[in-house]
């Protein structure tokens, strides 16, 4: 069984649930949790999965601008439910707490390039790295 939640223009999100049980997420993380946590959207013109261009490079600029904070732009894989109970902390306010939930559950996490990502990762959520608050 599959299931289309359609957003305007050529885009959906694709949920496969007989494969894997799986959804891919992009957006920033920093010092203090989740900033951002957009779906990775299934474009109908490529018949793929596929994060909107203009989005992801505004997306590193503010990252790359915001580097004081290790902010970092991610892409997971996460099952269904994890999906929803990140959406849930995120609402709540616990953006710590969501990418706590995000970094144990993601089957696979990717980052953009950027310089010192990579630890930056390791380091966050910790609100003491950030020199402004």
């Amino acid at each position: 069984m599959q299931f289309y939640f359609f957003i305007p223009r050529i885009y959906i999100i694709f949920v496969n649930i007989i494969n894997n049980q799986t959804m891919k997420y992009y957006g920033i993380a920093d010092a203090h949790g989740i900033e951002s946590f957009r779906p990775v959207t299934f474009n109908t013109a490529i018949e793929g999965f596929e994060v909107d261009p203009r989005e992801l490079s505004m997306m590193v600029l503010r990252a790359n601008a915001n580097r004081q904070r290790h902010a970092v732009v991610y892409q997971a894989e996460l099952p269904i439910p994890a999906c929803k109970e990140i959406n849930s902390l995120l609402k709540e306010g616990k953006y710590d707490e969501a990418l706590t939930k995000l970094k144990g559950e993601a089957t696979n996490i990717m980052l953009a390039r950027s310089p010192g990502a990579e630890k930056s990762w390791n380091l966050i959520p910790n609100p003491d790295l950030d020199p402004f608050s």
